[in-house]
């Protein structure tokens, strides 16, 4: 059996726009993720859309980051993101070769980490996060090529699946983060569900 996993934004407030900038704010995000089975993932840099303050989803909503199929033993995953207010547009440039390596070295970590005996369960979430601790110089890096892209701190959640309903065939998990810098301030709200995908009986 099997989930249909999808990742959403579903809503950008702009609490106060940056001081310094020009014109409004440029919004982007960049995040992975994996799940508790070892499937990791990259969304890619996302726009989210031109920012004043008191703006809110100025964009088309919702905006799915990512969409996959997942058994039924391996639902929950963590997610790692950045909110990237963008100016020089190093991160974009660097985007598709960031997603690459990070993948990467969550492959070369878990193969490790199985190879040195860690019990299976642990593997993915530990290479995860080892993989971002070699990944995130790489962001702070690119977002200082050219004009300076504002990089906002990371944050990272745990997706867990919770089934609802008397038939226990869905779950669905919101959750949000409000991020600062240089007095920019801006609330993210996701959205994580998962829906049992219909037995076909031939």
């Amino acid at each position: 059996m099997s989930y249909t996993f999808r990742l959403s934004v579903v809503r950008v407030e702009c609490l106060n726009e940056q001081i310094w900038e020009w014109g409004k704010d440029e919004m982007h995000m960049l995040a992975y993720g994996v799940t508790r089975r070892g499937v990791p993932f990259a969304t890619g840099y996302r726009d989210l859309g031109s920012y004043g303050t008191g703006d809110a989803n100025q964009g088309g909503f919702p905006i799915l980051l990512h969409q996959t199929e997942l058994p039924d033993d391996g639902l929950d995953g963590v997610l790692f993101l950045w909110l990237v207010e963008e100016d020089g547009g190093g991160v974009r440039a660097a985007a598709a070769a960031l997603d690459a390596a990070f993948l990467a070295d969550y492959a070369t970590h878990a193969d490790t980490f199985l190879m040195r005996g860690f019990p299976r369960d642990c593997v993915p979430f530990a290479a995860f996060y080892k993989a971002l601790v070699f990944h995130a110089p790489r962001v702070q890096e690119a977002s200082t090529d050219g004009r300076d892209d504002e990089l906002y701190a990371p944050n990272d959640f745990y997706m867990r699946y919770a089934p609802t309903g008397p038939a226990s065939t869905q779950s669905v998990q919101e959750f949000s983060f409000t991020n600062s810098k240089q007095l920019g301030v801006y609330s993210v709200f996701l959205r994580a569900s998962w829906k049992r995908v219909p037995l076909v009986l031939g």
